[in-house]
């Protein structure tokens, strides 16, 4: 074997310089020869890194800009101006939102039987982009039935995309090799997602959904009459994430790789959607274990379902009240949302930091009725200043209950129990967020948005929160039993 495939041998094992160096002395090979040999391969990979750092980086500042001018609200209100009706509006988002749950569980499974490289993740990116240009044009001739095939497309393109690249991410780069801007981004990226989403705000608040008429006349053409076109503002936001996934996609395909080929295994969807589902199967007993997991089961998936009906419709209910109002519709969105996007910041800062000295239940009682404060607060009290600081409030109780809610699983399960739970959630929890966001969807559609935001209310303080008291309070006396039997 040469000296150079020595030296990649050594390297591979992830053995120091010293150790290399020496190892490859006494087996005869020259100090001058060894030392050349080893400066080139620490150059080449040295550079493979900073390439890779670059392009990541690029990608990560795109998809930022992308997921902003790409916020759900702003999807949900361009669905219904696309001619669909409240009730479809909600059965989409429960069907998007069942089928993310089930893909997710999916996807980790198949990563596991197959190595699934640069490639996939470069065409599902791109796919969610190209369908924000279907939804745009489903606006522009009002065609509903497209704007749903194309969200639809887009969620099985950004399922993959976000899943799979997360995995993708950390396993060719090492946190303690990303540059500063690449690590920049990964905490302070949600800023620029906030700014992308004001300024989409604006951009669709400048341009009116019937278009504004632009007249252009160069002199070098000598017209006689100007050129006259319309811009509207929802083609060219979803334009601007059309382009920042595509371009954002196709750079994925200049990363080098280097396969794992423990992970090559394998072949069929079918059968990793198989094991997947047996696994899902098999774990649900970890669900009935006892009352206590199968009480945070039920709240959790409650929790869940009412976020995700009230996120189909609080964009919606903004932009048609607010519609004349402050900085009009879509701005006034994109102010509301903006505000959740950083009291996310300070809410998770903040959990982390308090989780430990308040305790399970104060976190789980007091996170779940500022969760409930939103969806109340739009039927009490329907103001613009009292929804910004309701939706605020919200996204803080929302971080706090996940927080506590995987504190308190850890006390009820072992470590490989919790894998299997997590694992399996989504499975358990996409049929009952079928029905039961259906449910929401027909309420609206008979009724009003603001009934169903105040039987949202309801559920959550008057069956969510209870439940987790009794958890807590269950957990607590057998604790306090346990103890005193010692």
């Amino acid at each position: 074997m040469s000296l150079s495939d020595e030296v990649k041998k050594e390297v591979a094992k992830s053995n120091s310089i010293a150790e290399i160096k020496n190892s490859l002395l006494k087996r005869g090979f020259l100090e001058s020869d060894v030392d050349d040999e080893l400066r080139n391969i620490i150059s080449s990979k040295s550079l493979l890194k900073n390439k890779n750092n670059r392009i990541l980086s690029i990608k990560e500042f795109l998809d930022r800009i992308g997921y902003g001018f790409a916020s759900q609200q702003f999807v949900n209100i361009l669905f219904m101006l696309s001619g669909a009706s409240l009730l479809l509006i909600g059965l989409i988002n429960g069907l998007k939102s069942a089928l993310s749950q089930v893909m997710s569980g999916f996807l980790n499974e198949y990563s596991h039987l197959k190595y699934i490289g640069k490639n996939i993740i470069s065409a599902s990116g791109i796919i969610f982009g190209f369908s924000f240009l279907g939804m745009a044009l489903s606006v522009v001739i009002q065609n509903p039935a497209l704007f749903t095939a194309s969200m639809l497309i887009g969620t099985l393109g950004i399922i993959a995309h976000g899943d799979l690249y997360t995995s993708f991410f950390n396993r060719i780069l090492k946190n303690e090799k990303r540059k500063d801007f690449l690590k920049f981004i990964s905490y302070f990226g949600i800023l620029i997602t906030a700014g992308s989403l004001l300024l989409a705000g604006f951009v669709l608040e400048i341009f009116p959904i019937n278009g504004q008429v632009i007249s252009f006349n160069p002199g070098f053409l000598n017209l006689a009459e100007p050129m006259m076109f319309k811009l509207y503002g929802y083609l060219l936001a979803f334009e601007v994430t059309a382009i920042m996934f595509i371009i954002s996609g196709y750079l994925l395909s200049f990363l080098d790789e280097e396969q794992d080929k423990l992970s090559s295994q394998g072949s069929a969807i079918l059968d990793s959607f198989r094991i997947y589902v047996k696994n899902s199967l098999k774990a649900t007993s970890i669900f009935a274990k006892n009352k206590k997991t199968f009480l945070l089961t039920i709240a959790t998936i409650l929790t869940t379902i009412a976020q995700i009906i009230g996120n189909s419709y609080y964009g919606i209910f903004i932009y048609e009240n607010f519609k004349n109002e402050f900085l009009k519709g879509f701005l006034n969105v994109s102010v509301i949302f903006v505000i959740a996007i950083i009291a996310s910041i300070s809410g998770t800062l903040l959990t982390k930091k308090f989780a430990k000295s308040l305790g399970e239940a104060p976190m789980l009682v007091f996170g779940t009725l500022l969760i409930a404060l939103m969806p109340i607060t739009f039927y009490f009290n329907p103001q613009l200043y009292a929804i910004g600081l309701a939706t605020a409030l919200s996204v803080i109780g929302g971080a706090i209950v996940g927080v506590a809610q995987g504190l308190i699983a850890e006390r009820l399960m072992d470590e490989d129990e919790l894998r299997q739970y997590y694992s399996s959630l989504g499975f358990v929890s996409a049929l009952p967020i079928l029905l039961i966001v259906a449910v929401g969807a027909i309420i609206v559609q008979a009724t009003s948005m603001s009934l169903l935001f105040l039987v949202l209310g309801i559920m959550l303080a008057c069956i969510v929160m209870p439940l987790y008291f009794v958890i807590v309070l269950i957990v607590d006396k057998e604790y306090r039993k346990q103890r005193s039997q010692r």
